[in-house]
């Protein structure tokens, strides 16, 4: 079986379209079509989050067997600690700007309140209410 092969079959044993899968992995619809069809390649990080999504290995996608094989589940006891610790490395790297912005807005936030006591304390704010 190829990849296109594979991730089809994966994605219809879960239950999910191609539009549900390319928005869960931020991609189009009809790059999903290409990969089922093995006309493209996803890039290396969504064939991680492929297999992170079907809970399958990324060597069990890409390697091409001769049929229909069921792939092996990792033991939930092994996966389970690190299970999260990967899930939230690959956040950080993928969506590692929103953290920024969020300690920016909250940078700011603290001088506003930093501010508006300061100007409370000498009387300026209690002039305005």
């Amino acid at each position: 079986m190829t990849f296109g092969e594979k991730l089809q079959g994966l994605r219809q044993k879960a239950g999910l379209s191609q539009d549900t899968l390319a928005e869960q992995l931020e991609v189009s619809r009809q790059a999903v079509s290409r990969w089922e069809r093995d006309e493209t390649m996803p890039e290396p990080e969504k064939i991680v989050a492929l297999a992170d999504l079907f809970a399958v290995t990324t060597d069990y996608l890409l390697r091409r067997t001769e049929q229909w094989e069921t792939p092996q589940q990792p033991s939930r006891e092994r996966r389970s600690g690190r299970d999260i610790m990967d899930r939230l490395g690959y956040l950080a790297k993928t969506r590692g700007y929103l953290l920024g912005w969020i300690l920016v807005v909250w940078g700011i936030l603290d001088l506003v309140v930093l501010l508006l006591m300061c100007l409370g304390m000498t009387g300026v704010v209690s002039a305005f209410w």
